[in-house]
């Protein structure tokens, strides 16, 4: 499972602390619609199939090594072909940790996500293509921030003021 809360990031806390409390509401909820994303961009995003060696993941450990080589082996109709079932792009959900929408929580709670895009990332997963959650996170700060801003002009438009 992967479970975090966008907090601590000085820029989003300052953005944020300059709303009031109904426009606050709307911005936060845009800005973790666009974080959690969808097919194109965000944590719903799945990168493209790359076909790689399952030599080309193995572990540096000779145990693990080893461990590996009998699992690919036993599993040897599996490799090759694209077999994502898409668990884990629709398991990311979002929650309002209180009312005031002054932290949000993100979590996925498919299983295995933690090996492909959490800190524990497998050797495999980072080399069909993956990315860890954080540096997707980051990389998509600037636009999770264009977006709030967006859907507060839009309900500012909305209350005609």
């Amino acid at each position: 499972m992967i479970k975090f809360s966008l907090r601590g990031i000085k820029e989003v806390k300052e953005f944020f602390a300059s709303l009031p409390r109904g426009v606050k509401i709307v911005a936060m909820r845009a800005f973790s619609e666009y974080i959690i994303g969808d097919e194109r961009h965000g944590l719903k995003h799945e990168p493209e199939y790359k076909h790689v060696s399952p030599f080309q993941s193995y572990s540096d450990d000779p145990k693990k090594a080893a461990r590996q080589r009998g699992w690919i082996f036993t599993h040897l109709d599996l490799i090759g072909k694209d077999n994502r079932t898409h668990k884990i792009r629709d398991s990311w959900t979002m929650t309002e940790k209180d009312s005031n929408w002054t932290m949000v929580k993100i979590e996925n709670k498919a299983p295995g996500v933690g090996w492909v895009m959490g800190e524990e990332q497998s050797r495999h997963s980072a080399a069909v293509g993956w990315r860890k959650y954080t540096d997707i996170v980051a990389s998509n700060m600037d636009g999770a921030i264009r977006s709030a801003i967006s859907a507060v002009d839009a309900w500012l438009k909305s209350k005609n003021r």
